[in-house]
This record gives C-alpha cells, structure tokens and sequence, in this order.
C-alpha cells in the first residue's frame, strides 16, 4: 500500500511581464512564503474522499480505469483541478487503472484573506497553479513515479483550457525568481535568476482583491475595438520586459528600478485607454505615496487590487513607505516575504533540472 504523500508548492508574485507575456515577451516572477499543500494516503473506508481544509467540506468521490471522476456531489475548482490532474496522468500513461480508494486533503487557505466582513477572497498570489504543483506531484509520488514540471504545466494548461503563460506553474515548481519566455514550443523557456545586488523590492497589499478574468476580458473587448492602438500599446510593453530583462541579466539595480517604473507607467497608459482596471484606486493611492518617498511602485500580475510591487536601493526608506501606506490606506495589513524553495514533498525540496 502506498505511503502518505505531502506535497507544498508556494505562491507567486509576478515582478514584470504582466499583460504582455501573452504576447510572447519574457516575464520575471518570484515565489512567496504562502503554500498550498495536498496530502494523499489511503482511505480508511471504502469509497474515496476530497476533503477541502479551507472549509472543512468533505467530498466522496470514485475514479474510474480510464481516469473519470465520479463525484456525488460538486466540489467546485478544486474537484476540477483534481480532474485535470488524473486527466493529464492518464494521457501521459501515468494512471493506469483504477486508483483504490484514497483520502485527498487540499489546503489553500493562506492564498485568501477574510478581512471584509468574514468573507474569503484571493489575494492574486496563484493558488490554483501551486495547488496543481502539490497535487499533481503528490499523486505522481503515490502512484510510483517521479514529479515532472512538465507533468505539472500541462495539468494547469488542461483545467485552464489551455490560458495562461504558465509562469505561475513554474515559479511554484522551482521557487526563487524565475524569468520565463515563450519559444514557440510546449515548454517555456526557463531561468532561475539571483536577485540583482542592492536592489530591495517589497510586496504591498493593497486591502482590496481583483478579478483576472475580468481584466482580461475588458482587454480583449479593447482588442476588438482598437486592434491598432492595442498593439502599439502591448509592443510598448513587451519591449519594456525586454530591457527590464536585460538589466536583471546585467545586475544592474538601478536601471532595473528604472525599467520597472517606465512599465508601469505604460501598464497605466494601455489601462486608460482601454478602461482595465490595473491602475485601480488603491494602486494610484500606493502609488502617490511612493512618490513621495522615491520609491518606484507597479501593480503585480493583473492589477486592480490584491499585491502591488515597491522598488528601491534603500531598505530603510521602503519600510517607512510601508509604515505609511499601512496607517493611512490598508486597515489589515498582509505581510508577504520572498521564498526561495519551490516544490516540497514529505518536507523535501524536490530536485529538478530546469527543462530544455
């Protein structure tokens, strides 16, 4: 009988990149010490079991040979998540038969905040693409064999249909910083990156969460309406993720904090024309306050709400404008700090060579 598998795999903050990685242009982002974890180990009865720690709720479900869920009642996103995971298992010829029965815990609950009159949000730190990792990798460990990023990329394409850039997955699979750029094949191109030296960067909560997906579709809405200028205004941005590429490259500090602010400042210029809502209230409130300090300041990933990114030389002047955005705009504070493991199973990091 298999033994009990535990697999973590962190969060992400995307540093640059946001938008215009679809259009192909390099992104950098860095893991975060908040951790979705999957615990699989054999059932103690005879029918299968998803229980989902956030909330406590417990699903029975069975697995067919050919790798279909059988649920007697709806489990939502992460049911899914499970199904594309077993789907990709058995298109790979991982899966073979059918699973007997198991307990299956899925934890994701520091990926949320509760803050606004009880209810739970998600603070845009990519919770479905590191509970993927963890529980793709924990089921590839129970069954025998050894987790494999690409395993773990194509499950999140599957339950995406096949959105996304796949960064998310990666930064959670290797940890630390991790520039990526698409080559036109299945996998990415990927790089583990140091931090360039002097160069301070700092997570900022902005006390309000964002809807991606919205974004996203009023970005297509502003494609279909003005392809032209949509464009212009994505060219822009891939080309600033190029320099700010370069300069993280070359450890330059100073014309990364530089690169940075000007891709910020064409995020707020593609988002006034296309009315998104990167630049959100709570960003340009951030932001104003940055300014004040000298700090450079961007929205992270899609913008709106959830985590904003400061950038400076002085450690010392990036926590007094932390100190101030706290008091005066963010009434419960979040704390996040970089992590520079990726996936863990049974406490172990795992291993792996960056892919080809």
């Amino acid at each position: 009988m298999p033994a009990t598998q535990v697999a973590s795999a962190p969060g992400k903050l995307v540093l640059v990149g946001e938008y215009a990685v679809l259009e192909g242009a390099p992104a950098i982002s860095a893991a975060v010490n908040i951790f979705a974890t999957a615990t699989l180990q054999p059932a103690a009865k005879a029918t299968s079991e998803l229980h989902i720690a956030n909330c406590g709720s417990r699903y029975e479900f069975s697995v067919t040979p050919g790798g279909a869920l059988e649920w007697r009642a709806d489990p939502g996103d992460l049911g899914a998540l499970l199904d594309a995971a077993l789907k990709e298992l058995t298109a790979r010829g991982i899966y073979r038969g059918a699973l007997p029965p198991v307990s299956l815990e899925l934890c994701s609950r520091s990926f949320y905040s509760d803050e606004n009159a009880g209810v739970t949000q998600k603070i845009g730190t990519g919770s479905s693409a590191a509970m993927i990792v963890a529980l793709t990798s924990a089921l590839q460990s129970y069954l025998g064999v050894k987790p494999t990023f690409e395993v773990c990329l194509d499950a999140h394409r599957r339950f995406q249909h096949g959105k996304g850039s796949g960064i998310d997955v990666a930064t959670s699979w290797f940890g630390g910083v991790i520039f990526m750029q698409s080559k036109g094949g299945d996998v990415p191109a990927i790089e583990q990156l140091a931090w360039p030296g002097g160069l301070n960067v700092m997570p900022v909560w902005t006390g309000q969460s964002a809807s991606t997906t919205a974004m996203l579709k009023r970005l297509e809405v502003y494609k279909g309406q003005s392809p032209e200028a949509c464009r212009r205004a994505m060219q822009g941005l891939v080309v600033a993720a190029e320099e700010t590429c370069k300069y993280w490259h070359a450890g330059d500090a100073d014309d990364v904090i530089a690169a940075l602010d000007e891709y910020g400042s064409l995020l707020r210029e593609l988002d006034a024309a296309a009315d998104i809502g990167i630049w959100s209230e709570c960003h340009a409130n951030i932001n104003n306050i940055a300014r004040e300090f000298g700090v450079a300041y961007k929205p992270s990933g899609a913008g709106g709400g959830d985590f904003g990114l400061a950038f400076s030389r002085d450690a010392g002047r990036l926590q007094e404008f932390l100190t101030r955005v706290d008091a005066e705009l963010v009434p419960q504070p979040m704390t996040l700090e970089w992590a520079e493991k990726g996936l863990a199973i049974n406490g172990k990091a795992v291993a792996s060579a960056l892919p080809d």
